[in-house]
């Protein structure tokens, strides 16, 4: 089956549009390159979560530069962009105009949240277990695999387009059989969306029943403050990290939906609302959420994670850092 491909033919909403989705392009890699800027310069900030927290921030500032390079030379384009090469013309097609590149780092930062949520779950639900599971070793390899297996994911993306024959176009979409685009599109919408999401919202349930116990336990012995703070050192943690999982379904959902029904990101849907024009701006809204989800976390992070705005002031802050730039704080502790 073939396809023109309608991204070729015209922008997704309006200029307007293209400019806002830019925009977070550029705002996500800025304030995402913050989060790795400020965690990798201030000493107190060096432990395992913190790291991991880096890792998704990497994860999400590609995401980034891929929206800001698709919107502006495929989708909207902003800047006239016409590979002549014909292995170029193949990269782009492939790679970017497919979205593979889109899925593949959107599994990334999905799954790579995954592993936050792990460390976090095996530091307060099997605490006497976390330096023999989470070693050094043990989470590089982790997330080398995680990266891995994202982009593995969303290789069959990339036999659903290929260069155009036809002059006035790039690329045109084609895939062997209808059957393939709807096995894609429940394939994404479970594994990208369902799957670590379903995980990661059972680990969180569990970490606050566990959270909730050690506090009732430590209320009703008298504990010593120093182990109480530590338990609402790890709830006020979890609740930022649960946070940003609550703003990722919000600002997901709608746009697994449309890939889920509407087969995206093709044009076979037979569903009669896939083709209309309120499918087509509720398409444009759901791709701005979607894209913002990759904007918000260190915005977070600024609001709901107390160690990190005390890291903000340290890394901008000459005075800050010579009096605290070399504590030690307790709530990421694995005990």
């Amino acid at each position: 089956m073939n396809a023109s491909d309608e991204h070729n033919e015209e922008p997704s909403g309006g200029n307007w549009v293209c400019q806002i989705m830019a925009a977070e392009g550029v705002i996500g890699v800025l304030g995402n390159l913050l989060v790795c800027y400020v965690i990798l310069r201030v000493k107190f900030l060096h432990n395992m979560t913190n790291y991991l927290l880096v890792n998704l921030a990497v994860a999400d500032m590609l995401l980034c530069v891929q929206v800001f390079l698709y919107y502006l030379t495929s989708d909207c384009k902003l800047i006239a962009f016409a590979p002549v090469n014909n292995g170029v013309r193949d990269l782009f097609c492939r790679l970017l105009e497919s979205k593979y590149l889109a899925f593949a780092l959107t599994n990334a930062s999905a799954y790579n949240l995954c592993v936050v949520t792990l460390e976090r779950y095996i530091a307060i639900v099997h605490p006497l277990h976390y330096a023999r599971k989470l070693t050094t070793a043990r989470m590089v390899t982790l997330i080398a695999v995680t990266w891995v297996i994202s982009f593995l994911l969303s290789v069959p993306l990339l036999f659903t387009i290929e260069p155009s024959n036809d002059p006035n176009q790039i690329c045109s979409i084609k895939y062997p059989h209808r059957v393939f685009v709807i096995l894609i599109s429940i394939f994404t919408f479970l594994f990208s969306y369902l799957l670590p999401l379903t995980l990661m919202s059972l680990a969180y349930y569990k970490m606050q029943v566990t959270l909730k116990r050690q506090a009732k336990a430590l209320n009703l012995q008298y504990a010593r403050a120093a182990a109480y703070d530590l338990v609402i050192a790890r709830q006020n943690l979890v609740s930022m990290l649960k946070t940003v999982l609550g703003a990722l379904i919000v600002l997901w959902t709608m746009d697994n939906l449309a890939v889920l029904f509407c087969l995206q990101p093709t044009d076979e849907a037979q569903f009669l609302f896939c083709g209309s024009k309120v499918f087509y701006y509720t398409r444009v809204f759901s791709n701005l959420l979607f894209n913002f989800n990759s904007v918000i976390n260190p915005i977070i992070y600024e609001f709901k994670y107390k160690k990190f705005r005390q890291g903000l002031k340290v890394a901008f802050c000459c005075c800050s850092k010579r009096h605290g730039g070399n504590r030690v704080g307790v709530e990421m502790a694995p005990l």
